[in-house]
């Protein structure tokens, strides 16, 4: 039997910028600079850091996961959370004919380097001890808008399950630590709600907003679907994305809601077995006053448990697509400017005919529990504290628990 792993290298893509919200408007950045006929250059980011005691509830064999216990029972890092850190870069040009363009680079750097204080350089993957503090460069891309509504040409965001990160919780805490010596950032929910839906390069339009409502399709750079022991490589048509989303403000009430769907086809090269990632997903939330309440939830086949498409799980080990699904709830209540949430996500993967016929057992659910406490000292400034239990169950009853306490603080301009 072969589990989902995941190495530190995977753990380097992981996390997410909220400020991609903003990606389209860089001039609410903190600083503005204007040149010549209209022009304008602004910069963003922000820097964050934990610290994260983790302790492991019970024992299960080393598999080499980012749950195995061969790494250590206890654990202290400080880290980054789920967000990396950011710096980016934003240019905008004067209205040209009724359409304005903008163009955005994000560099999204990390602090903690992979398993050893003293790292020398980036952190390239498994093996690497040494490994520094890892760079990743998420966001390159150029956008136009007018009364046709937007295209956005580049590397961004993936409208599939993108939304279900954005308006996760703990996009802002650390969730499930992951794996504790490698580098990169926590999982925060990824795979304990919802699959990660990585940032790739992408011809994308969304239409205008229609009374709240807003549609969107991308053609994107097709990915790998993989398994333990298959991978289908061979690629000859795009991924195809779209979204439909609502958001609607009635006095102190807001409410918003979405669904997205994801489609590719790619072949095993040797055997020319076709295989497929289909998927669909979508939530909706309501803000009363000070209570915030959302779901959201995902399923598909061939779009893996925790990393979408290429994490090694999409395929079970004879090359049938797998079915995965999952969701999340959370509850936020502001006081003042502190903000207190709890928070439930787990993640399904279906056991296959052949492996029942041969007695494999791979992973069956990745569940979580979350509380924090998000307090606002200023706009810029916000201090986080967080308490998550995890469990990892397989289908031969097996379970692994992990609990982990984070203390830590973002700083954003």
């Amino acid at each position: 039997m072969k589990r989902l792993r995941i190495s530190s290298a995977l753990f380097g893509l992981m996390g997410l910028a909220a400020l991609t919200l903003m990606a389209s408007t860089p001039a609410k950045a903190a600083f503005v600079v204007g040149g010549e006929n209209g022009w304008q250059m602004s910069y963003d980011g922000m820097i964050n850091a934990f610290m994260v005691y983790t302790f492991d509830g019970n024992s299960r064999p080393a598999t080499g996961d980012f749950f195995s216990p061969n790494y250590a029972d206890q654990s202290f890092r400080v880290r980054t959370g789920l967000l990396p850190s950011i710096f980016a870069f934003n240019v905008k040009s004067p209205t040209i004919n009724g359409v304005d363009y903008a163009a955005r680079i994000g560099l999204y750097p990390q602090i903690n380097n992979s398993a050893t204080r003293t790292g020398f350089g980036p952190d390239t993957g498994p093996g690497d001890g040494n490994g520094g503090a890892r760079l990743d460069i998420r966001e390159v891309f150029f956008t136009a808008d007018g009364k046709f509504g937007q295209f956005l040409i580049g590397r961004a965001l993936s409208l599939y399950q993108g939304k279900n990160i954005l308006t996760d919780m703990t996009l802002f805490g650390v969730g499930v630590p992951g794996d504790l010596t490698g580098g990169g950032t926590t999982l925060g929910r990824i795979g304990f709600g919802y699959v990660y839906p990585t940032f790739g390069a992408q011809f994308r339009y969304t239409t205008p907003d229609f009374a709240g409502f807003k549609a969107a399709v991308s053609i994107n750079d097709p990915s790998r679907i993989t398994g333990p022991s298959m991978e289908a490589t061979k690629v000859n048509q795009p991924r195809f994305e779209t979204e439909l989303s609502y958001a609607k403000a009635v006095g102190n009430v807001k409410f918003q809601a979405w669904a997205a769907g994801l489609y590719q086809e790619a072949q095993v090269p040797a055997t020319h077995h076709k295989v497929a990632s289909i998927g669909g997903a979508g939530g909706a939330g309501v803000t009363f006053g000070p209570v915030d309440v959302l779901v959201s939830g995902f399923g598909g086949k061939g779009i893996g448990l925790t990393i979408m498409q290429d994490g090694g799980d999409s395929l079970d080990f004879f090359g049938k697509e797998r079915v995965t699904y999952g969701g999340l709830a959370q509850t936020l209540f502001t006081l003042g400017k502190v903000k207190f949430g709890v928070q439930y996500g787990i993640n399904y993967a279906d056991r296959t005919d052949g492996e029942k016929l041969t007695g494999l057992t791979p992973t069956k659910s990745q569940q979580a529990v979350t509380g924090g406490v998000y307090y606002s000292v200023n706009k810029y400034l916000q201090l986080i504290g967080e308490y998550t239990w995890a469990r990892i169950s397989d289908y031969d009853h097996s379970k692994f628990d992990r609990n982990s306490i984070s203390l830590g603080t973002i700083f954003v301009w």
